[in-house]
């Protein structure tokens, strides 16, 4: 889950906080600026990471009219803390660009899939003139207005997008949190309207977000106990600021809690920590209507496959799990919130945790009902590790009611390999060649004479063999090549080549991509008229008949078939 911080280098951000006046002499916030605040924040973050998520990714960003990556994607923290010392500053803030700069460079190295945090760090200035907040949230506006209305339009005509300029900024392509670090006092006018206007932007763009605004305490001597609705008799400093960055990194850093669960009467069990948190699943309905789904915090394993076996089904997210040394890990009756069968449970994991003799350090037991063996107990993750590993298998694990998902062992290098959890979408039957779930058994239960292996024999099936795959620009490029292969051996391979024509065409206009005709009827025209006088003259005839017929009304249906032309080299009756 990587993590974009943005951090506001406009002139405002030099300016001096306003500290309260006292005869007790110089006080520790005298000279401190908006930007020692907004550094003294970025580390706070970097604390939190190194110590309860250190697998973050964090780049650093700072902004004004222009941005400027400081530190790109790394998990060297110390890197980050080191450019904080180089920033300088420069004119007015300008927000749009910093947002349109970010969207792209996600996209960028991530990808539209991964889910990411963004955090700006700012004085909640606004910026001036066609750039600021302001313009940028009335471009908004208009632009969600065209298109919801050309979304309802005339019937039978399909929504039609308004198109963006280049500069402009409507939210996040990719799943992403939104966060605005506003550094000021609410009894400032100007910070005041600044903090509407940013809580205004996330609200017009439908993004996942917040805006932290710091709570301020009374420092006046005279009135130390103070009016905590006097916005005017309380400052800023440093130690709200750091509550304030601490309270942001709980709520968008709380690590996913679990415990996994394995073999009969759930005799084998372990604390776990989901990295990165899974997120909330929404699907749809034929009807529209919305069902979300969240995982469990008691995952169960239901059995295993081979890895062989799985291949690579369609998945929502893939995380780590990493074991939890930290808190209870047992559960124990003294827990008013467990249920009799979870409570008969604690009672056979106690029986089976006794010494043999009543003497040894085994035999203490702490206040909280924990052996002092704590050190020496079973762990399910390095269990399941080690087993997954050396049989090339994977455990397929209960989530949630009809949900399931698969752990194995993946390695990122030689050296160190993880549990990792593919987590599927909701249903039973989401991976074709496994079959339902629900129906999955044991290798001894089969049947004499049955099957028993995967994948599942569909009675008739409904893909061809010959399948066009343009996932990667250089099998498009491939494929165009091979026709003009054929073309330039016309007419000996007229065949061919209206073959691999029918075929590119069929795909093109399968996905969608009705330009590529186009494309190919240009390049045929002007292959037609480079070619040379010892070529064939039925080749340019052929060229210029395939490039009419491309653009031709009739041909974009999926079931037409172009012919080839008759000549004296091809009579066709």
């Amino acid at each position: 889950m990587p993590t974009i911080i943005a951090v506001d280098v406009s002139l405002s951000m030099t300016r001096p906080v306003p500290v309260a006046a006292s005869g007790a002499g110089p006080s520790a916030e005298d000279g401190l600026t908006y930007h020692h605040l907004a550094v003294q924040g970025v580390n706070t973050i970097l604390d939190y990471l190194a110590k309860h998520s250190r697998l973050e990714f964090v780049s650093l960003i700072v902004y004004s009219s222009l941005y400027e990556v400081i530190v790109d994607f790394t998990r060297d923290y110390e890197s980050i803390r080191q450019a904080l010392h180089k920033i300088e500053h420069y004119d007015k803030t300008s927000l749009e660009n910093v947002l349109v700069a970010v969207n792209n460079m996600f996209k960028t190295h991530w990808g539209s899939q991964n889910y990411c945090q963004i955090i700006f760090i700012t004085d909640c200035g606004v910026g001036l003139g066609p750039s600021s907040l302001k313009n940028t949230i009335i471009n908004l506006q208009n632009y969600k207005a065209q298109n919801s209305g050309n979304s309802s339009g005339g019937a039978g005509a399909g929504p039609v997008k308004v198109p963006l300029s280049e500069n402009q900024w409507v939210g996040f392509s990719y799943p992403s949190k939104l966060t605005f670090m506003c550094l000021g006092n609410l009894a400032d006018t100007a910070f005041k309207f600044g903090s509407k206007l940013y809580q205004q932007l996330l609200d017009v763009s439908g993004q996942n977000g917040q805006v932290f605004i710091p709570k301020l305490k009374n420092l006046s001597i005279e009135d130390p106990i103070g009016d905590d609705n006097d916005e005017f008799s309380k400052q800023l400093n440093r130690k709200c600021v750091q509550e304030l960055f601490e309270n942001m990194c709980e709520q968008n850093y709380k690590q996913f809690e679990a415990t996994l669960r394995c073999g009969g009467y759930f005799r084998l069990e372990g604390a776990i920590i989901i990295w990165p948190a899974p997120l909330p699943y929404t699907s749809k309905d034929l009807f529209g209507a919305e069902t979300t789904k969240i995982i469990s915090r008691k995952l169960e394993v239901c059995g295993f496959i081979s890895l062989s076996d799985i291949g690579s089904p369609m998945s929502v997210s893939r995380h780590l799990i990493l074991p939890r040394t930290d808190g209870d890990k047992r559960l124990s009756t003294k827990d008013g919130n467990l249920n009799a069968e979870e409570k008969l449970e604690s009672d056979i994991k106690g029986f089976y945790a006794k010494p043999d003799g009543s003497g040894g350090a085994g035999g203490d037991n702490d206040d909280d009902g924990t052996t002092g063996a704590d050190s020496t107990r079973e762990s399910v993750c390095v269990l399941l590790h080690g087993a997954l590993k050396v049989e090339n298998m994977a455990a397929l694990v209960l989530l949630n009611d009809n949900w399931y998902g698969f752990i194995y062992s993946y390695a990122d290098n030689k050296k160190k390999s993880n549990l990792m959890l593919n987590v599927l979408p909701p249903g039973n039957d989401v991976v074709p060649w496994l079959g339902d779930f629900r129906n999955l058994g044991n290798l001894d239960d089969a049947f004499a004479g049955e099957n028993p292996s995967f994948p599942i024999k569909a009675e008739k099936r409904s893909y061809s063999q010959n399948i066009v795959v343009w996932i990667r620009q250089a099998g498009l490029q491939s494929d165009i090549q091979k026709v003009l292969r054929h073309a330039k051996k016309l007419p000996e391979k007229t065949q061919h080549f209206y073959k691999e024509l029918n075929r590119i065409r069929r795909a093109a206009l399968s996905l969608g991509f009705v330009e590529l005709l186009e494309g190919l009827a240009h390049i045929f025209e002007r292959e037609a008229a480079t070619l040379g006088g010892s070529a064939s003259p039925d080749s340019g005839i052929q060229l210029k008949h395939a490039a009419n017929e491309l653009r031709k009304p009739c041909n974009r249906d999926l079931k037409a078939i172009i012919q080839a032309m008759p000549t004296r080299y091809n009579q066709i009756a």
